[in-house]
């Protein structure tokens, strides 16, 4: 973000949602909160539209068990590969 291209505004948070973002911005954006929140609207600005491009052609939302297979991905709790055995 460049300095004085911004305004002001204000949100409530509970206490854990701020601990959570403080702490992202602190990984991410150098403890920057406005960084962080801007990049979280652009995130989800280009999310929305991929949304209306999936339902302009069609595209089935994914299920339930797919999401949780994402999930949990994400969270790195999937098993491991086993190694390929090589053939002789």
């Amino acid at each position: 973000m460049r300095p004085g291209k911004t305004k002001t505004t204000s949100f409530s948070l509970d206490a854990a949602t701020l601990k959570s973002l403080k702490a992202l911005a602190a990984r991410r954006h150098k403890g920057n909160v406005s960084a962080m929140l801007a990049e979280i609207a652009a995130r989800e600005a280009k999310f929305a539209a991929a949304e209306a491009y999936f339902e302009k052609y069609d595209v089935p939302p994914l299920d339930e068990s797919a999401l949780a297979r994402i999930e949990s991905e994400w969270r790195g709790d999937t098993l491991k590969k086993k190694p390929r055995r090589r053939g002789a």
